[in-house]
């Protein structure tokens, strides 16, 4: 029998492989379609969310514009009363620069203009018209006319263009809508500002109608308490008339032209108080309403979208996103048909990408085993997300107590802001490396140097994670110091070596030159020390070299510097000894003479006493064009020139320098012993009227020394102010003033009595009490003494000199600038100054009348002095021409040879109380 044919292959399993990838396709398509859907949903929403938004911004900004320039004409007003109340009058031509200078038109636009109105009673208003006429403005008048209880012109206004001229004049208490914010105004004592009125600057024109902001002005300039004080102290008040269409077209970059911006004059939307023209606005567009109270009035603000706006937003993108959605789908469920077919070659790709990471990793991870540096993983902020401690593990401590810090509290304090600096940096540039910083390791101090590197390149999206390499760099930290102190600090003693003080001179000699104060430089020189070297040995001497650094260093002032050049010998470097080459002798003289005291002390070493005194040279600088060598040689010089004369002495380069130090300071000795031997004597110059009436007198003091014979004050006064004698013998010369003023008035014989108070006893922190005591002490008139102080005075701190003479002034105290016109000679100060008189300096007067540039200056003081109401004292005055000169001129107050030589105070007096 036939066998059957071969049945044909079964499809069933390549039908079953085949069908299922494309339901998974098919229903993967489905579910992208309705997220699809889902997404534009929503997007439609989030559209119009954003509009909403963004029309809500526009309108914030809009009112808080239009608030904000009405806050710009209040503040205009306000500016415009404190003008009128601290000016006695306004004149015209002053109100109108005032007003020009705010530039109304740029800074304000909008502004018609500003404006005064008059409270004027009907007789006040004739006084007013005349006035006005009779100052060449024939039409000026006040208007509508009729008898009226009071009247409120508008007398200035500003810009005075011909459409505001058009309103001067005119009486605003006519109009009642103005006469209600008036009134207003008076009584609250704010701005308050009408409803629309008609302005009749634009009489005639279309959109005349206005707004007027008015500000009260009172009496005193301060607003009074009660109502009934407000209304009696009423002056007037400063106007603002502006047009709305003006203060809108002022507003034109502030505001949005696709929203329409209508205002009414009330709480509500009424179409009769809309003070903007009407706009066609779309039903249902956006809106927004806001409520505004501008001079005591409610606005309502209401913005509508116009259609540009609703353009700006027009949603063009929701067809496309579905569009576009389809196609994602459908392409998406296409390539996961793809995918499921190939998902064996996925896997065998991912192991083949698994086994090569591992690779990787187990390469870098040998790699970072093999770095000596200590390693940091740091998130943005600089925290330490991992530690390593390096193939040396050289901190041997847990990771915990790094990981989970700010790198910047690893580090320290000190180091801190440099650190983070550093992370700064690399986060910019990629990469940072050289700052080096110190840890404690296990009580020992460790230097390291940082290295950062920003992982991977920039984003864009903020701050990255970094890599942070530290390494030790404690030996090298080490050998740098050993080297710096080798190279510049002596190895015996530890002070500053030649070439540290050859480096700190140049510093030094450059800022004496800058701030125009003197230095010194002392080169000090152990006498016989070659001696006890030789004798003792070397470690005696070493251990004398460290006692003398020792002493040395307890002198030392901050900023001085102390170096030892070798040997025995050693310098100090002085700095801003003083200003002027005198002063600063002196005292580098007190500070070579305090080293001289204590190396003269004998030292004890290993239960010996030994004495060593030391030679000084001392040079000052700057002078010309020395440099630090030449410093050096100078102050050598002078040390050996101290030894050439016995040793254990100072002397200066400059030898005029070393006789004038010497001078000085036996001068000072003398003066001091003069104060308690009562060798300083009070004399007085007589001052006189141009007709020769005694006025008073001027208090001097001489000094007639057994010895040195009479000591002109010009040699004594400066050494009394350096030394700070002068506070004593100026509270002696103030005594004996006070003590004669109180003779005369017991005899009613009183005259003023001129007393010289210089600069540092004026500045005492008790001054002004030492003159009340002296005052209630001696009962002497306080309106009869005068205190003489030079312009000097009034350099440094300007108030504080003018508080302390107020208080002096209001004890009765007089002041007078003595020698006026060789010092500051600033009009400034003389305005602030409560002063009494000047004096003319003996050098402008003792060329008069024949030199004219002399004269010029003499009649100039007497002018200006007269303008401020001062009394002038001409000193010096010795010839009759002098005199005559000086009297035409109108001078106060005469004091020289011609009329009086200085003779003592108590014959002085004597002769008075007898006269």
């Amino acid at each position: 029998m036939p066998k059957p044919p071969p049945s044909p292959p079964s499809t069933a399993p390549l039908a079953q492989g085949w069908r299922k990838p494309v339901w998974v396709a098919c229903g993967l398509t489905l579910f992208l379609l309705g997220l699809t859907a889902l997404y534009w949903h929503t997007e439609r929403l989030a559209h119009q969310y954003r509009k909403q938004q963004a029309f809500q911004v526009a309108v914030d900004r809009i009112a808080f514009s239009f608030k904000s320039r009405m806050d710009t004409y209040k503040m205009v007003l306000r500016g415009v009363k404190g003008y009128h109340d601290g000016s006695e009058q306004i004149d015209v031509r002053e109100f109108q620069a005032y007003v020009t200078a705010l530039n109304l038109q740029d800074t304000v636009p909008g502004l018609q203009g500003i404006a005064y109105v008059k409270r004027l009673s009907p007789q006040q208003a004739r006084d007013h018209v005349q006035q006005l006429q009779a100052q060449g403005n024939a039409w000026y008048r006040i208007w509508p006319e009729g008898e009226r209880f009071e009247y409120f012109p508008i007398t200035h206004i500003e810009p005075a263009d011909d459409v505001n001229q058009l309103v001067l004049g005119f009486d605003v208490g006519t109009v009642a809508q103005e006469v209600e914010a008036l009134e207003r105004a008076r009584d609250t004592g704010e701005l308050a500002l009408t409803a629309a009125v008609p302005l009749l600057q634009f009489a005639g024109v279309p959109q005349a109608k206005g707004m007027v902001l008015y500000l009260p002005l009172y009496r005193g300039g301060a607003m009074p308490e009660t109502l009934a004080q407000r209304r009696d102290r009423l002056e007037g008040w400063v106007a603002a008339p502006f047009r709305m269409q003006d203060l809108l077209q002022g507003m034109r970059q502030q505001l949005d032209k696709d929203i329409d911006l209508a205002i009414y004059d009330g709480p509500v939307v009424d179409a009769a108080v809309r003070l903007t023209p009407a706009v066609d606005v779309p039903e249902g567009a956006l809106e927004e309403i806001r409520w505004f109270e501008p001079g005591g009035r409610q606005w309502t603000l209401v913005m509508r979208a116009l259609p540009g706006f609703e353009a700006r937003w027009r949603d063009t993108g929701a067809a496309l996103v579905a569009l576009m959605g389809v196609v994602l789908s459908l392409l998406v469920g296409g390539l996961t048909w793809v995918l499921a077919t190939a998902r064996d070659r996925a896997m065998a790709l991912a192991m083949d990408m698994t086994e090569s990471l591992r690779s990787t990793r187990d390469e870098l991870q040998s790699t970072l085993n093999a770095i000596p540096d200590l390693l940091f993983e740091l998130d943005p902020q600089g925290r330490i997300e991992r530690y390593r401690p390096g193939g040396a593990d050289m901190l041997h401590v847990p990771a915990d107590m790094f990981e989970g810090r700010l790198l910047q509290d690893v580090v320290g304090p000190q180091a801190a802001a440099g650190c983070s600096a550093a992370l700064e940096a690399a986060q910019s540039t990629g990469h940072v490396s050289g700052y080096p910083f110190s840890l404690d390791v296990g009580g020992q101090k460790r230097w390291f140097e940082l290295s950062l590197a920003r992982k991977g390149e920039p984003t864009g999206a903020g701050a990255q994670h970094m890599v942070a390499l530290s390494r030790d760099i404690t030996d090298r930290k080490l050998s740098e110091a050993r080297t710096h102190q080798l190279a510049y600090f002596d190895t015996l003693t530890g002070l500053a070596n030649r070439r540290m003080l050859l480096d700190r001179l140049d510093n030094a000699l450059a800022w004496a030159r800058k701030s125009h104060e003197v230095g010194a430089l002392l080169f000090i020189d152990l006498d016989n020390f070659k001696q006890i070297n030789d004798a003792r040995g070397h470690r005696l001497g070493d251990a004398l070299l460290l006692e003398v650094a020792r002493r040395l260093e307890a002198l030392l002032r901050a900023g001085d510097t102390l170096a030892r050049l070798g040997g025995d010998e050693f310098v100090l470097l002085l700095n801003d000894l003083a200003p002027d080459m005198e002063n600063a002798g002196r005292v580098a003289l007190l500070a070579g003479d305090q080293v001289r005291t204590a190396l003269e002390a004998p030292y004890g070493i290993e239960a010996h006493s030994y004495s060593s005194t030391a030679s000084i040279g001392i040079t000052l600088f700057p002078k010309h064009a020395e440099g630090v060598e030449d410093l050096l040689r100078e102050a050598d010089t002078a040390m050996y020139r101290a030894k050439d004369l016995g040793r254990n002495r100072i002397c200066f380069y400059e030898a005029a320098m070393q006789a004038d130090v010497q001078e000085r300071m036996a001068l000072e000795q003398d003066l001091k012993k003069a104060m308690a031997a009562g060798e300083l004597a009070a004399y007085l110059q007589p001052q006189v009227a141009p007709d020769a009436t005694l006025l008073g007198g001027e208090l001097l003091m001489r000094w007639s020394h057994p010895v040195r014979g009479n000591v002109p004050p010009s040699r004594f006064i400066p050494v009394a102010e350096s030394s700070g004698l002068i506070l004593r013998m100026g509270d002696w010369m103030l005594q004996q003033a006070c003590e004669a003023l109180a003779q005369m008035q017991s005899a009613q014989r009183l005259v003023s009595l001129s007393v010289n108070v210089s600069q540092r006893q004026f500045r005492q922190d008790d001054f002004v009490e030492r003159v009340r005591a002296m005052l209630e002490l001696t009962g002497a008139p306080a309106e009869y003494l005068i205190l003489e102080v030079t312009e000097s005075l009034l350099i440094e701190d300007l108030d504080h000199t003018i508080a302390r003479m107020t208080e002096l002034v209001h004890m009765g105290v007089r002041f007078s600038i003595d020698d006026f016109g060789t010092g500051y000679s600033s009009l400034a100060y003389l305005k602030r100054l409560p002063l009494y008189e000047l004096k003319i300096d003996r050098s402008f007067v003792q060329d008069t009348p024949d030199d004219p540039n002399d004269t010029a200056i003499v009649q100039s003081i007497l002018s200006m002095a007269g303008h401020l109401g001062l009394r002038v004292v001409a000193e010096g005055v010795e010839t009759r021409a002098q005199a005559d000169f000086l009297t035409a001129s109108r001078c106060d107050c005469l004091q020289g040879y011609l009329f009086g030589r200085p003779e003592p105070l108590g014959g002085w007096l004597q002769r008075h109380l007898a006269s």
